[in-house]
């Protein structure tokens, strides 16, 4: 759902200067005009930043040309709710909007420090309130309109839960045991070598039959040798890589061939598998409704969107 995208506003602020190269223009300047209305060039570059760190999640580039048209749709479509909300007639919630530009000088050091930052920016604190003011008309539209009258029945419920099971389990866990033979990053070959053969001795005793504990007191270099290289119950992902993808393979009570990883080389051994247990449909009935309607409103907010844009005139300043 779009919603305030102010909340990191001092950070996104200092963005704008670059934007002024990047987007031909003053900051103060309409980067478009849709149904009359002005967006400026500076509330594009409050929400570049946003985007950027989002497609960066995504593993996607965020070269300037993209950044840029996402943010243009991104306020284009934020604009065409805002004026659906005024003319539905919602009126801005004024408490909600102090608080919010509060909270923005709170995290800049105080109103002054807040104002000496926008001045930088050549963007003015009742611009910037312009902006939650028009944030917050969206919000209201999305909760109290869009949102307001979904419900979810017991039979989307159930369906939804059945279809997507795997987001009611919680992740399975392992208990286990490792003997480290620690490797520097510049260490030679040799020592590489040397290293690896201690682990292989260390495995051949432990397959043997000797205590893997008592082996991990006596041999490992790992900071839990003391407790006999107990690695306590983790989740799969947690541990680097090639630890991971080994741990998960044995069965409780199985022993690892040596595994080689940044830190150095390992002989692991698992000494307990939990299953994550899945919580039953009752159990997860408030996820599951939360997620449905979060869902539908999303669907509702976009449909609204595609109508406006319709109808709406959207032009080059």
């Amino acid at each position: 759902m779009l919603r305030d995208r102010l909340c990191v506003a001092v950070a996104a602020l200092l963005f704008c200067g670059a934007l002024t190269a990047t987007a031909q223009g003053r900051p103060d300047e309409a980067a478009v005009i849709v149904n009359g209305e002005p967006i400026p060039t500076w509330e594009i570059g409050l929400l570049l930043p946003q985007v950027q760190a989002e497609l960066a999640s995504q593993g996607l580039e965020s070269k300037g040309e993209i950044l840029i048209k996402i943010a243009l749709q991104r306020a284009i479509d934020s604009r065409l709710l805002a004026q659906e909300a005024r003319r539905q007639g919602i009126e801005p919630n004024t408490d909600r909007i102090d608080g919010k530009m509060t909270t923005m000088a709170e995290r800049a050091g105080g109103r002054a420090a807040f104002e000496a930052e926008l001045i930088k920016t050549t963007v003015t604190y009742a611009q910037i309130r312009t902006t939650v003011v028009q944030a917050d008309l969206v919000q209201s539209l999305v909760e109290n309109k869009l949102g307001a009258d979904i419900d979810v029945s017991e039979e989307d419920a159930a369906a939804f839960y059945a279809e997507n099971s795997d987001l009611f389990k919680s992740p399975d866990k392992i208990h286990s045991r490792h003997i480290l033979f620690l490797v520097d990053a510049g260490a030679s070959s040799a020592q590489r070598e040397a290293a690896r053969e201690k682990a292989a001795a260390a495995h051949e005793r432990a397959v043997e039959g000797e205590d893997f504990a008592l082996l991990a007191k006596d041999l490992s270099e790992g900071p839990n040798a003391p407790r006999g290289g107990d690695l306590g119950f983790t989740a799969r992902g947690q541990m680097v890589e090639s630890f991971d993808d080994a741990v998960w393979t044995l069965e409780a009570g199985e022993i690892s061939e040596v595994v080689e990883s940044d830190l150095g080389y390992h002989v692991i051994k698992v000494e307990e598998i939990v299953i994550g247990p899945t919580a039953t449909l009752e159990e997860a009935r408030p996820m599951v409704e939360d997620l449905l309607r979060h869902q539908r409103t999303a669907q509702a907010v976009s449909s609204l969107v595609t109508q406006l844009r319709e109808s709406a005139e959207i032009r080059e300043p």
